[in-house]
């Protein structure tokens, strides 16, 4: 994440992806690669890593938010609202912040990074 912090985008994505040599599942680099491929604007290749962290960590809300926040850069607002509901049930106390990306649905996408709530 230092590289990508320094502007070294694609090293990042190469050092993230050298940790799956050592582990193909490992959750934390699926995660941090769906952070920079937001960054990118590159909202389909950050759903599909979060989709495999949500594969081996079912019960983590900050990845059902996150996947909101990706299908609402999709334009599917109904997918992210289940995300949405399903991060809420999972972790009821940041309901104050899920309940606002949920008020905002129908607003215009402004650009956010996908990041830990």
């Amino acid at each position: 994440m230092a590289q990508h912090q320094n502007g070294k985008t694609e090293e990042a994505l190469e050092t993230l992806s050298g940790a799956f040599r050592l582990d193909p599942r490992n959750p934390q680099a699926h995660y941090q690669r769906a952070t920079i491929f937001m960054a990118l604007d590159q909202p389909q290749a950050a759903l599909e890593e979060l989709e495999m962290v949500r594969s081996a960590a079912p019960k983590e809300a900050s990845v059902h938010f996150n996947m909101g926040k990706v299908y609402k850069r999709l334009g599917h607002p109904e997918k992210a609202m289940r995300c949405f509901l399903t991060a809420l049930d999972l972790d009821p106390k940041d309901n104050n912040l899920i309940k606002a990306a949920m008020d905002r649905l129908d607003e215009p996408d402004v650009e956010e990074e996908v990041s830990v709530f």
